[in-house]
């Protein structure tokens, strides 16, 4: 509820036709009081390069680790987040100067890590759809504990509306391609 709160007064303000959902940038060593339960889903997904050092995966690297995550929320009420790509593919010449600039962020993403905080029996809506090749299409439920990991350059993905408040932590892992 405390973070519910802070997400209402949050200054983060999106583009209200790409997304609609309420945002907030959150660390386990934050001063705000977000309890044990979430420093604990903070340190899982920020430990999640080494895992996949320890597997083989070698784009991600663990030594650069991101200090935040994204805690979003959803409102029923027709909250969306329409198709995208989490990291930005194009070249500075398509960009121009200050646009790539300002995607610095969004160039070296190479892992989306997303782990959803809703109740285990969710059934509300507010599915992660993801674009494979040829267009197929697979819908991952939003169910609490939920962990879903996609390549941050090549899985386009959107959020359809939920009937329910939506909630989820993001973590954007850079390396490179």
């Amino acid at each position: 509820r405390h973070l519910s709160a802070k997400m209402d007064t949050s200054n983060h303000q999106n583009d209200a036709d790409i997304r609609q959902d309420h945002i907030l940038s959150i660390r386990e060593s934050d001063t705000l009081d977000h309890g044990d339960d979430m420093t604990h889903c903070i340190k899982l997904l920020r430990g999640i390069p080494y895992i996949l050092n320890r597997l083989g995966y070698t784009n991600s690297d663990p030594s650069i680790v991101p200090r935040q995550c994204q805690l979003s929320r959803y409102l029923p009420d027709g909250s969306v987040y329409v198709r995208h790509l989490d990291r930005c593919n194009s070249t500075l010449g398509e960009m121009g100067l200050l646009g790539w600039l300002r995607a610095k962020d969004y160039r070296h993403r190479v892992v989306t890590a997303i782990l959803y905080l809703n109740s285990p029996q969710w059934d509300n809506g507010g599915e992660l759809r993801c674009f494979g090749q040829d267009e197929e299409i697979r819908d991952v439920n939003p169910s609490g504990g939920t962990l879903i990991l996609f390549d941050s350059s090549k899985v386009e993905h959107q959020v359809l509306p939920s009937s329910n408040d939506r909630y989820a932590l993001t973590c954007w892992f850079n390396g490179t391609m």
